[in-house]
């Protein structure tokens, strides 16, 4: 394994892209974090094994339109079952919970710039030991749907700890149950998020630990 963690951030259009690529390239050493547009040609890289780990960018639109959404889609339905680490904020987040068959839904009332705090039912591998009722900032107006049949494969391990009575209950963390892929709805990059540095770590740390485990297969 290099010493070097690659990580590939898909930017979605965003503008808080290279906010993004700072929190990751800061909360642990030896990350190094490229940034390429969603429709740009990175998917031979992630096949020739250029990145140990994708992250997939806040945006706007909806991951149902491909044109919102790009190359997104493939990572999360084809890279992510083959072992890669994905990580999906917000916009990311929701491609994942609508591609593993989970349904979407526009918020009654859109959540931006505002504090909320998680409710957290289950840790995982990706919210380790932060601490519950820990304050994140969101910014969206498409949420997952709970009303609707929620994907047997998913885990749902966080939630808004204070209910909005027009949206209903709302997701905040997922993990893939078999899979190593993750997702926030909120935006770990935002000062206001106390707990973005330890989401950075924990999701460094996942990949750090499949590069190891993918090391000592091809070495047998």
């Amino acid at each position: 394994m290099s010493s070097v963690i690659h990580l590939l951030l898909i930017d979605n259009y965003d503008s808080f892209v290279f906010n993004a690529q700072h929190l990751f390239e800061t909360a642990q050493p030896h990350v190094k974090v490229t940034v390429m547009r969603n429709d740009a040609p990175f998917l031979p890289l992630i096949e020739q094994g250029v990145f140990d780990g994708v992250i997939i960018g806040p945006g706007p639109g909806t991951p149902e339109d491909d044109a919102y959404f790009g190359h997104s889609k493939q990572v999360i339905l084809h890279y992510g079952p083959k072992g890669l680490p994905v990580l999906g904020i917000c916009l990311g987040f929701q491609g994942i919970y609508h591609y593993f068959g989970g349904t979407l839904k526009k918020a009654s009332v859109p959540i931006h710039g505002k504090v909320s705090l998680l409710d957290i039912h289950e840790p995982g591998a990706l919210l380790g030991t932060i601490a519950q009722h820990s304050a994140v900032m969101r910014y969206h107006s498409i949420m997952a749907d709970l009303s609707a049949p929620i994907p047997d494969c998913l885990k749902l391990t966080a939630f808004v700890a204070e209910q909005n009575a027009a949206n209903g209950r709302e997701l905040m963390v997922l993990e893939h149950k078999e899979y190593p892929i993750y997702g926030v709805q909120f935006h770990p990059e935002s000062f206001a998020t106390e707990c973005g540095f330890d989401i950075a770590r924990r999701f460094v740390s996942i990949v750090q630990q499949a590069s190891v485990a993918l090391d000592k297969g091809c070495n047998k």
